[in-house]
């Protein structure tokens, strides 16, 4: 796997003892498949949990069409911290496959953070993370072109679910090339076109159910790879 990569949740940042004091304090709510958790542009005063299951964060694009910002998993903490006491949400938020989430509202972990200096600590530590992951990916959808995007893509999937065999990485999770296109604001065709290129280059090759990196620098040097912290190299 590549060095600036994790495959583990983003509360790796706090103790056990923070996690367990999130957990008492946290709602359990069961989602079926597909179920919206949160609308774009709805007041939300609550962070989510992922206890079982995934989800995904999406913003509509001025043509409508959706585009998919994050991805989370078990043990992932998600959610925004308003400027007031409530602002709308920047994204809508909908499993990806039958979840369990743990809800908290703001104002019971602002009273948690007024408590416990060294859970306050933890939680800014955690928000921090969270920020360097939004400049990261506006980062890749906005300096470097979309195949910058798409290459920087590639390298986070690898990140989370990459082998490396030989000199190649192999990424079994194989997303759809529609998929890839709502990670970066590009249609399906547009994804079909760079990866025909790419294949012709020799940087990658593919089959219905996964792709393989053969020159992984190439894609660094794409998307001017800058080698993120550990926690951050991931959808």
């Amino acid at each position: 796997m590549l060095a600036c990569g994790t495959t583990e949740a983003n509360t790796f940042v706090l103790s056990a003892e923070t996690r367990m004091i999130l957990e008492d304090f946290m709602t359990e709510v069961t989602f079926k498949k597909d179920s919206i958790v949160c609308w774009e542009g709805e007041l939300n005063d609550k962070l989510f949990y992922v206890k079982q299951g995934g989800v995904k964060l999406s913003k509509l694009t001025k043509k409508g069409s959706p585009l998919m910002m994050f991805l989370y998993f078990k043990g992932d903490l998600f959610g925004e911290f308003d400027v007031g006491e409530a602002f709308p949400s920047s994204y809508s938020v909908e499993t990806m496959e039958d979840s369990i989430l743990g809800v908290i509202s703001k104002t019971k972990l602002e009273e948690l953070m007024k408590q416990d200096g060294v859970f306050a600590l933890e939680i800014m530590r955690w928000q921090a993370l969270m920020r360097k992951q939004s400049e990261t990916k506006l980062r890749d959808l906005l300096l470097f072109g979309k195949q910058g995007a798409l290459a920087s893509t590639l390298l986070r999937l690898i990140a989370m679910h990459g082998k490396q065999v030989g000199e190649d990485y192999v990424i079994s999770k194989r997303p759809s090339d529609s998929e890839l296109g709502q990670l970066i604001g590009a249609p399906r065709e547009t994804v079909n076109r760079m990866f025909s290129q790419w294949k012709k280059d020799k940087v990658i090759s593919s089959t219905t159910t996964k792709i393989i990196v053969h020159d992984a620098n190439y894609l660094r040097d794409l998307c001017h790879c800058e080698g993120c912290p550990v926690g951050v190299c991931r959808i």
